[in-house]
């Protein structure tokens, strides 16, 4: 979670989600980002070995941004 976050640049000004569930020897990573008004959302969800939970991270956040396309997260006027 926390390098899908950090591949996002996260803050509290956008709009994203971010869960993993160990099972056993594996993650599971669920992410979303949305629009800051809520019109669009992009999901994503992936498993890796546990030894590459931060490579999945980033991988997501980085596919996710690439969906998204510039602007996405723009909420200024």
């Amino acid at each position: 979670e926390r390098a899908f976050l950090a591949g996002l640049d996260g803050s509290c000004e956008t709009p994203i989600a971010g869960l993993s569930v160990l099972n056993g020897t594996s993650v599971n990573l669920r992410g979303e980002v949305l629009r800051p008004d809520g019109s669009e959302s992009i999901q994503d969800q992936a498993s890796a070995p546990l030894e590459d939970a931060k490579e999945l991270g980033a991988t997501m956040a980085d596919k996710l941004l690439k969906q998204a396309g510039p602007g996405f997260f723009d909420w200024h006027s």
